[in-house]
């Protein structure tokens, strides 16, 4: 269950707004409200405006306007280090305010008010949001109000949670959780985060919770002016978690002006409750998820235990499917027991509800490899139609898309996955093989390697471009990178494989084969251990080497077992040597990929 917290050192109960403040908390003038927050009595009647809980009195016996210091503390909490940030710059922005406001005057006076309005001049000019000028957001990671590092992973999860509600907006750009869980303990001003994520608006926001109560405390802000446009407080109980994150995405598309479709208001929409204990299951599973593949054993526990207990909970059967539909089936002896899991918790979610993009995202990737192309692309398109910002399903797609050769519709999918998504170094790596397959070298290059700057431990950012360099003739560079690859992937299979191929296309024979011989004493080890190595190493070791009994031998082995990259066959940069023999346009048609 969750666990309260406390907004102050004097409060050691429930946290504010789960119980009546008290009349000891209560201050009845501007100049109390000032002096508890330490400013003059100009910027707190400033900061109202910002969001500062404010009440009013309609009885005339009473103090007119009155605050409870609670309340102020958990609105400071969540807006504190964008108040300060920008104060200094106050003065400055009134004096440019009452300059446009003469401008503003005299121009309406020449008669031309109705015309000012052209790319909204007039809304600017009167200090409203122009309609249409938020087009994208990042939503910063939730505090945690409670006081209680263990409940981190609520709050996380929340944000990942109204991030994918809100990812169902079409006509919105939003950053994924990858993207924005690094400003978590951020000091930055408003102006500067939003500046290095590339949006319009930041969606800050506190949760606090206990026993089955939560409150969320949520601010819009908008980047350019520095401006709060929108401060709400969502309090309910646990079991309509998730009503409440659409009510809160829908209530941020109409502070922005984004127009919902029918579909959309509906998908944002349910009174489906969820088991508190379920939910709080369901995030632990996706907080493992996103460590994948580290984590996926106990993202698949934490998804069972959600399932366990609210068997009616659709995200929960979603999660497996793709827990299942994302472990690396190369190291799995039988690969097709992950496909029969994913497809069959795929399906249990749609059953429930159907609009779940994540279920057919799941689908879709079983589909692919078993070499159903149509059925594929339907669930990534449905998947895609459902949650816009899905970065995953999109980068999935363009895999897809390149595998099939539609080398221009892979890069739009790719480019629209990396704006969703530019600090995931899949997205990164995937996008920079759409690049190099429809011919964009330099672009592919360049996203490497910032790929290579994000993490040089990982196999792809080695695997990526040392096979593109194979594929120009480039074999000496190709082997800088995959040495090099070698020693941080802590001599990975598949690297071994790659530079096996290398070496021996650049007339290292020797030094191809002893790699060889390693990769067999790596698949002996596996085969102990009840794995297996990944197809693919033997196959482009022995591709390179010239050695086509083998490699057709381990790729006929690779296609019935429906190993993860059979489906790469037309586009993967070392299987070129192999194909010229009719073997291998015999195995092309098998899996059912157009002749190149």
């Amino acid at each position: 269950m969750l666990k309260a917290g406390h907004m102050s050192v004097d409060q050691a109960e429930l946290p504010p707004g789960l119980r009546e403040p008290r009349v000891s908390e209560r201050l009845d003038s501007w100049k109390k409200i000032a002096a508890y927050l330490k400013r003059d009595v100009s910027t707190v009647r400033r900061w109202e405006k910002e969001g500062l809980p404010v009440h009013r009195h309609t009885h005339s016996k009473k103090a007119l306007i009155y605050a409870y210091t609670s309340e102020i503390d958990v609105w400071w909490s969540v807006g504190r280090v964008r108040l300060e940030a920008v104060e200094p710059a106050a003065a400055g922005r009134r004096r440019r305010a009452v300059w446009w406001a003469a401008a503003g005057l005299v121009l309406l006076g020449l008669g031309v008010g109705s015309a000012l309005n052209v790319a909204g001049v007039r809304d600017r000019l009167l200090g409203r949001p122009v309609a249409g000028e938020i087009t994208s957001i990042a939503v910063l990671p939730l505090k945690n109000l409670s006081g209680d590092p263990g409940q981190d992973y609520f709050a996380d999860g929340m944000t990942e949670a109204l991030i994918t509600e809100l990812g169902k907006i079409s006509a919105l750009r939003v950053l994924s959780y990858r993207s924005v869980i690094g400003y978590r303990q951020s000091a930055k001003p408003s102006l500067q985060m939003a500046q290095e994520l590339k949006v319009d608006a930041l969606l800050e926001a506190g949760v606090v919770g206990r026993g089955d109560r939560v409150r969320i405390t949520a601010s819009l802000v908008e980047a350019v002016r520095q401006r709060r446009l929108w401060t709400e407080t969502y309090e309910f109980d646990t079991q309509d978690i998730v009503a409440m994150q659409g009510k809160v995405a829908r209530d941020v598309a109409r502070q922005i002006r984004v127009k919902l479709t029918p579909q959309e208001q509906a998908r944002l929409t349910t009174d489906r409750r969820v088991n508190p204990e379920a939910y709080e299951a369901y995030l632990l599973g996706r907080a493992y998820f996103n460590k994948i593949p580290s984590g996926w054993k106990r993202a698949k526990d934490s998804f069972e235990q959600a399932i366990a207990k609210d068997p009616g909970y659709a995200p929960a059967y979603a999660g497996l499917a793709l827990v299942y539909s994302r472990i690396r089936g190369s190291l799995t002896r039988d690969p097709s027991a992950n496909r029969v899991q994913a497809r069959q918790w795929a399906k249990k979610a749609l059953e429930l509800d159907d609009t779940l993009a994540e279920a057919h995202a799941a689908l879709a990737r079983v589909a692919q490899n078993e070499y159903d192309w149509a059925g594929s692309e339907r669930e990534f398109r449905r998947a895609i139609e459902l949650n816009p910002g899905y970065a995953l399903a999109r980068i999935w797609y363009a895999q897809y898309l390149y595998a099939t050769q539609r080398f221009e519709e892979a890069v739009t999918q790719a480019q629209v996955a990396q704006q969703m998504d530019p600090a995931s170094l899949f997205v990164i790596t995937r996008a920079g093989a759409a690049y190099f397959f429809a011919g964009r070298v330099d672009e592919a290059m360049a996203t490497w390697q910032r790929a290579l700057e994000l993490d040089p431990t990982h196999p792809d950012v080695g695997l990526l471009p040392g096979r593109s360099y194979v594929k120009l003739g480039m074999n000496q560079d190709a082997i800088a990178v995959l040495e090099k690859a070698l020693i941080f992937t802590e001599r990975d299979p598949l690297v071994l494989g790659a530079l096996a191929h290398a070496y021996a296309r650049a007339g290292r024979r020797q030094e191809a084969l002893k790699l060889v011989g390693e990769l067999k004493r790596v698949d002996e080890r596996l085969e102990a251990e009840g794995r297996s190595i990944p197809r693919f190493s033997f196959i482009w070791a022995y591709a390179g080497l010239g050695d086509k009994e083998q490699a057709f031998a381990w790729l006929e082995k690779a296609y019935q077992e429906r190993r993860d990259r059979v489906f790469l066959l037309n586009v993967d940069p070392l299987l070129d040597p192999l194909r010229s023999d009719l073997r291998f346009q015999d195995l092309v048609r098998r899996v059912g990929l157009a002749s190149k």
